[in-house]
């Protein structure tokens, strides 16, 4: 879910910051300059990550309000859990760093579109209901939760469909894969066991001294949700504009 925005915000900042009918006061680049993307993206980020910026199609994203998303691990293993999220906010997506672009050429059906990147710090905070369990303790709670993943290395690529209107070339969301590594990842879940709190410590405990396999188990999930809220928000942006629109002119 923190995921969400951090991919978000990679892919829809740099094609959105060239377009030719956006506000004049945006900087522009040219098409395929992919420098020109990554100092663009931390500018506009960094600006409007508060307050977002309609007009150029890019939301608020400190914080981002996630209303809802759902996490479940059905797989066989010593982790079998579900968790329900709601009304989660999610801070530090204005202090992304990105590394590198790829891509964003002339044709939009051969190019390559790919950013990497990371962040210092992400921590979602909201409400959660969890049920399952690890190895043979069951898990059940409902309360407060706090997630932070620390340093978190992520990439995103995307490829569009590409439909002719015209004489100019619109994009659809086509395929999107969003991969996220954080160095280390805290959990708090309060009021778990209905409050009994010696077993909720120790299974936060459990749970933190464990990150490493936790992750590993739920991050299919996450990637998965984080995808489609991206490609929710990517489609309402290519509604908007064709390709050839969303970069200066050579």
């Amino acid at each position: 879910m923190l995921l969400l925005q951090l991919s978000c915000v990679a892919l829809l900042v740099c094609l959105a910051c060239g377009a030719s009918n956006f506000p004049p006061e945006l900087p522009r680049c040219k098409i395929g300059d992919t420098a020109c993307i990554i100092n663009v993206s931390h500018t506009l980020v960094r600006q409007y990550a508060r307050t977002g910026y309609p007009a150029a199609g890019f939301p608020q994203v400190e914080p981002f309000l996630v209303k809802r998303f759902d996490i479940s691990d059905g797989r066989s293993g010593s982790l079998n859990l579900k968790l329900n999220f709601k009304d989660v906010n999610v801070e530090g997506l204005s202090g992304v760093k990105f590394d590198r672009a790829v891509g964003f050429g002339p044709d939009p059906a051969t190019s390559k579109f790919e950013m990497y990147g990371s962040f210092p710090k992400i921590v979602l905070r909201g409400k959660y209901v969890a049920d399952g369990r690890i190895l043979i303790l069951p898990i059940r709670g409902d309360g407060d939760a706090e997630i932070i993943l620390h340093n978190p290395k992520f990439s995103v690529k995307f490829k569009p469909g590409t439909q002719q209107r015209n004489g100019r070339t619109f994009l659809s969301v086509d395929k999107l894969k969003v991969l996220v590594e954080p160095q280390k990842m805290n959990i708090r879940l309060a009021n778990l066991f209905n409050g009994d709190q010696a077993l909720g410590a120790n299974l936060n405990q459990f749970l933190n001294d464990n990150w490493v396999e936790v992750w590993s188990e739920l991050h299919p999930s996450i990637h998965v949700a984080i995808a489609e809220i991206m490609k929710t928000i990517l489609s309402q942006l290519f509604k908007r504009f064709a390709y050839e629109d969303l970069f200066l002119e050579n």
